[in-house]
């Protein structure tokens, strides 16, 4: 392995800068902080333009119109390594052209597939907007060396190469997600977007279901519409559930998820069956992780493996009512059993989930297949 030392030119870093509202933005600070940190990278944040990207390279040519700029960063940098580019999100096609004159891009972070998302959450994509999300994907994944995906199942499912994929997991910020007090009564919790295909209705069924059990057991569902299109859908579920004050549906900001979620005594991930759901690893597992309740999922793949491994929750035995009111049942119904499970959720999440852990899992990582030392 190569040491060059403590050298800001090598690396830069392509990250989310202030806007950490949610999970997405959280991963986009956090996936490569742990690499600039080891390598005392050159950070630009938020600057998903060719501009900063430019400007952190060549300086103040980096103002210029992007072909000038181009070629006069090629006369500047002659005879210089280009730094490595890490960046945090798939680059749009005037980035991505940047990222190409004036950098030598290393890793991509590719947390999504646009395809088969869409078709998991049944959401109807304009045909050529979802052909330039793919095409999108294509171009970043043929330009970094190295990918790095959630699980090597979605690796597999969104066509990467394998001998180029690093499975970075994912995780949450343990220092802003914190538990509430732990309640006096049974509830369910669930914290998701509000929108279709996150198993919303299913989960106000099993919790209707299991109230022949728990007469008293309740349902808080934190719930974030996530673009104006969701708005419709969740003023449905409102009305939905207008007769049942045994539901109750809120909002809240993501360093509000613990006073949010603390009357849940279990946090519920009911994701449908379906390819991508079996893939994916949702932010929402590893922030339910962090607020220090037990899980109750359905059986999807990457989900329900995290919650056996770790012995944090109960894995529902299908994918019907009767199957996810059974398991809300065996761990609201016994209280000592959920607070101990709880506790062992906080410690998974802080030990093995925060970001910056995993972060640095992610930079030893690349790291190692650059060829480089690890600091």
């Amino acid at each position: 392995m190569t040491d060059r030392g403590a050298d800001p030119d090598r690396w830069i870093v392509l990250r989310e800068g202030a806007r950490r509202r949610w999970g997405g933005d959280v991963r986009r600070h956090h996936v490569f902080a742990g690499l600039a940190d080891r390598t005392e990278a050159r950070i630009v944040e938020g600057g998903w333009r060719p501009g900063p990207l430019r400007r952190a390279v060549v300086g103040p040519l980096g103002v210029l119109p992007g072909g000038l700029a181009d070629r006069l960063a090629g006369l500047v940098r002659r005879g210089r390594v280009r730094p490595k580019l890490a960046a945090s999100e798939k680059l749009r096609d005037a980035l991505l052209d940047a990222a190409r004159a004036v950098t030598d891009p290393a890793a991509v972070a590719i947390y999504d597939d646009p395809t088969a998302q869409s078709r998991a959450l049944g959401v109807a994509l304009e045909p050529g907007w979802l052909d330039e999300l793919a095409q999108r994907q294509h171009r970043n994944a043929e330009t970094f060396r190295w990918l790095v995906v959630p699980t090597r199942s979605f690796a597999e499912l969104a066509g990467l190469d394998p001998d180029r994929v690093i499975v970075g997991g994912n995780g949450s910020d343990t220092s802003r997600v914190r538990p509430g007090p732990w309640p006096d009564a049974p509830c369910v919790g669930i914290v998701s977007a509000a929108a279709p295909g996150r198993g919303l209705e299913l989960l106000i069924d099993a919790v209707r279901a299991a109230r022949g059990a728990i007469p008293d057991l309740r349902l808080r569902m934190v719930l974030v519409a996530t673009g104006s299109a969701t708005e419709p859908y969740l003023a449905g579920l409102r009305a939905a559930v207008a007769a049942d004050p045994w539901v109750e549906i809120a909002g809240a900001a993501y360093d509000d998820l613990g006073p949010a979620t603390a009357p849940a005594t279990v946090l519920c991930i009911p994701h449908p069956p379906g390819a991508y759901m079996d893939v994916a690893l949702p932010v929402k597992l590893f922030d339910s992780l962090a607020l220090g309740r037990p899980l109750v999922v359905t059986p999807r793949t990457e989900t329900a493996a995290i919650v056996a491994r770790h012995g944090v929750g109960v894995v529902a035995g299908g994918d019907a009512v009767d199957d996810l009111a059974s398991a809300i049942v065996e761990l609201a119904g016994d209280d000592p059993r959920a607070r101990r499970l709880g506790a062992r959720a906080r410690e998974v999440a802080e030990r093995e989930f925060d970001w910056r852990v995993v972060g640095d899992r992610i930079a030893i990582e690349v790291l190692r297949r650059e060829g480089e030392s690890v600091p």
